[in-house]
């Protein structure tokens, strides 16, 4: 495997505690505590592959740009946000830290209190904007420290009717935000969003979870003819990257 692929990050001792490979009809087995062991300083967790294998995202790395976390509603969007959450609190808050912003702010209130942990602001309330704009500011100085922020927007879809500044300003965060070590990761329902090939425009890495639609798929996809529908709702996730298609499941942290 190449080193300079961002996502994958094989490591002989993790397959040392394997006992087997995991089948792709169920989620291979790990433990919380070996996931920790093989998380390196830096790098977001985000599931593990059908070998068993951490899916990882090196955040010092700017390339892959913003992630998007696209599905129908209840394939597990919130979940898998929720996951990567966890996933950022195996890390020193010296190194990387989380905020939320999201339409629902009470389904986040049991992560408020993980050390990482910014703040969850309500999507419509004026603090988000000013969580946002803060955020922008800390762009033009997280790159010359190992401090990293991973903004969680939990909705695209459901913030149509916030202020034009906030979305402003959010466009700014996935143009320019990972080069100063700001990670925009943004879910959203595509068959809810209006002009949605506007935002898809900012997102060349792409976490997608079950479309039943295939016409949908297909948007999401780049054209490319994947079997979304297949996906396991809460459990199962793919990611779009220029190497190919790569399935992958939420990793056991909770």
């Amino acid at each position: 495997m190449a080193t300079t692929d961002q996502f994958l990050l094989a490591y002989q001792a993790y397959r040392e505690v394997q006992d087997e490979l995991c089948q792709s009809e169920q989620p291979p087995a790990a433990s919380p505590a070996a996931l920790t062991e093989t998380v390196p300083s830096g790098s977001l967790l985000l599931g593990l592959a059908e070998d068993g294998l951490p899916v990882m995202l090196d955040l010092y790395d700017p390339t892959p740009g913003p992630l998007l976390v696209a599905g129908d509603g209840g394939c597990g969007k919130t979940a898998f946000l929720k996951s990567l959450a966890r996933a950022a609190d195996l890390h020193d808050p010296g190194d990387i830290q989380f905020g939320v912003l999201s339409p629902f702010p009470e389904e986040w209130r049991d992560h408020e209190a993980l050390p990482g942990c910014l703040g969850v602001w309500p999507a419509y309330h004026v603090s988000a904007l000013e969580f946002l704009k803060q955020l922008a500011s800390w762009v033009q100085t997280l790159a010359d420290t190992r401090q990293v922020v991973v903004l969680f927007v939990d909705g695209l879809d459901l913030l149509t009717t916030s202020s034009s500044e906030l979305r402003g300003t959010l466009r700014w965060l996935l143009s320019n935000g990972p080069q100063g070590q700001v990670w925009p990761v943004v879910s959203m329902n595509p068959g809810r969003l209006a002009r949605l090939q506007a935002w898809l425009d900012y997102f060349h890495t792409r976490i997608l979870g079950r479309v039943k639609h295939a016409q949908t798929a297909r948007l999401l996809a780049d054209g490319q003819d994947l079997d979304l529908g297949a996906l396991i709702p809460a459990a199962q996730f793919g990611l779009l990257r220029s190497e190919g298609w790569l399935r992958f499941w939420l990793p056991p942290l909770s």
